[in-house]
């Protein structure tokens, strides 16, 4: 009978790792994320837990931009005495980069630090930060800082960037080409991969060097591979729209996600139909265009 026991824990345990290495992130996590990020902000802290529990069942968690879905159950479970789940998140974020002051300043998490759980993750902390500075890629990091400097270098206003558009042209090629290099010998390079904005308050977006490809190999090598990233859960969704809404958008067409907004409200040029610009935002990750206003409305 204990035999039968261990056997059953290892198939329940085996069976629910290979549900999430089978997880696709579009159509298994971010609908969840959303819907949890919504419940979060407007204080429904059980409905949130619950939609964060969804998403969290199907795929390893993971830190979207302007979401922060593992800082915010971790925030979520603190509310709701759960502190063994808080301790367990808390320390992915420190993992994954953030430091300690960001539970001990905050409010929400003032039991919990006081808690033995939070004892805890104060023993733990500078383990575990050794090991998440250990995992940084600091060659790769300095690289694309560099990198966004020269991508920027003749974009400061439209009359530097016309006067030597050949020079940014050789630049963006450049970039281009290692891109490539990246995505053939290690993927998608992430926070996870060259580490957060935290480290010395230098922002790092591929997202920015992939909107200025050229088109053909844009649309015909780099868009299939940054899909199949955000499938897997190491790009954004956000990028792989911009992406593609800025080509339609240059090349005069509408967009067809909904990435691109007017400076004085509204939308840069759409196609007309909302259902369908909602349809094919799902059908990459995004929220719904109701969802997602509801968030920057709030």
């Amino acid at each position: 009978m204990r035999s039968f026991a261990i056997l059953f824990l290892l198939t329940f345990f085996s069976c629910s790792e290979d549900k999430k290495s089978d997880c696709n992130y579009i159509t298994d996590y971010y609908q969840s994320i959303y819907k949890a990020d919504y419940e979060f902000q407007i204080k429904n802290y059980e409905k949130a837990f619950e939609f964060y529990q969804m998403a969290f069942k199907s795929c390893e968690p993971i830190t979207t931009p302007t979401y922060n879905e593992i800082g915010k159950f971790a925030e979520t479970t603190a509310i709701l005495k759960k502190y063994d789940l808080t301790l367990e998140y808390a320390k992915k974020l420190i993992l994954s980069g953030r430091e300690l002051t960001i539970y001990q300043n905050n409010p929400n998490f003032n039991e919990f630090m006081t808690s033995k759980y939070g004892q805890l993750l104060e023993q733990d902390y500078d383990k575990l930060r050794e090991q998440f500075m250990e995992n940084v890629d600091f060659n790769l990091r300095h690289e694309l800082i560099a990198m966004k400097a020269a991508d920027q270098k003749y974009r400061v206003n439209r009359n530097i960037y016309e006067n030597n558009r050949d020079k940014q042209d050789s630049i963006d090629k450049v970039h281009e080409k290692r891109l490539i290099e990246l995505f053939e010998s290690i993927g998608y390079p992430n926070n996870e991969t060259y580490g957060p904005f935290s480290l010395d308050h230098n922002h790092i977006d591929i997202g920015l060097f992939l909107l200025h490809t050229d088109d053909s190999i844009r649309m015909n090598y780099f868009v299939p591979k940054v899909k199949e990233f955000v499938k897997n859960g190491k790009a954004t969704p956000r990028t792989l729209g911009t992406m593609i809404d800025q080509f339609y958008l240059y090349n005069g067409e509408p967009q067809i996600y909904g990435t691109y907004t007017k400076q004085d409200g509204g939308y840069e040029n759409m196609i007309d139909d909302l259902k369908k610009v909602d349809s094919n935002r799902i059908s990459i990750g995004l929220p719904p265009l109701d969802l997602k206003d509801k968030k920057l409305g709030l």
